[in-house]
């Protein structure tokens, strides 16, 4: 553990190469999405100090967690294109500009991402699209390529399961921000290799 804290500045640098490197090659449509990193059990949540000042309680479709968010976007070929972390309370949406500032094409997102704001600041004319998916209460009208988009969607839940379940991102073993932060950044590295 020691080690890999020591050489977290280095990975952090690996992987923003090769995240340029991918952007070079980027295809035109490109997902967004979040995912929860719990860095306790709930019941431990209240007494948890080495997260304390990043972590924070959030929600999603499995339920309640303590702990962060992972905001990524990757292309249609799974190359990961921009990756951030927020404190778990954090809303994806609010995320969701600044994740991808520097990209062009279609994005694809979940109900998460929702919101005529959100569409409008984002948009530029014939560079960059938003395309959320509505949420079941919404009316809205979808042609067959919004359809055949939106089945691509699952490309990026891809990377979160692979992060998960083959590079352990979520832990609890750590005992420091620093310990962490590195075990997040490897994972990811070793991910994208």
């Amino acid at each position: 553990m020691v080690n890999l804290n020591r050489f977290a500045t280095l990975v952090a640098l690996v992987l923003g190469v090769l995240m340029r490197s991918n952007r070079t090659r980027a295809h035109f449509v490109k997902h967004t999405d979040a995912t929860d990193i719990p860095v306790c059990l709930n019941k431990n949540a209240k007494h948890h100090r080495t997260m304390r000042g990043l972590a924070g309680w959030g929600h999603t479709g499995k339920g309640w967690f303590y702990g962060l968010k992972l905001h990524l976007t990757s292309d249609l070929h799974r190359r990961v294109l921009a990756l951030l972390f927020s404190s778990g309370n954090k809303a994806d949406s609010s995320m969701f500009a600044k994740l991808n500032k520097d990209l062009e094409g279609i994005f694809v997102a979940d109900a998460g991402y929702t919101g005529e704001r959100l569409a409008r600041e984002f948009h530029i004319e014939k560079k960059r699209w938003l395309l959320a998916r509505p949420r079941s209460n919404m009316r809205k009208l979808m042609s067959e390529l919004d359809n055949l988009l939106y089945a691509t969607r699952m490309i990026v839940e891809g990377n979160f399961r692979s992060l998960k379940m083959t590079y352990g991102l979520i832990t609890s073993l750590p005992r420091s921000v620093n310990g962490y932060l590195a075990h997040y950044l490897s994972g990811r590295a070793y991910g994208l290799g």
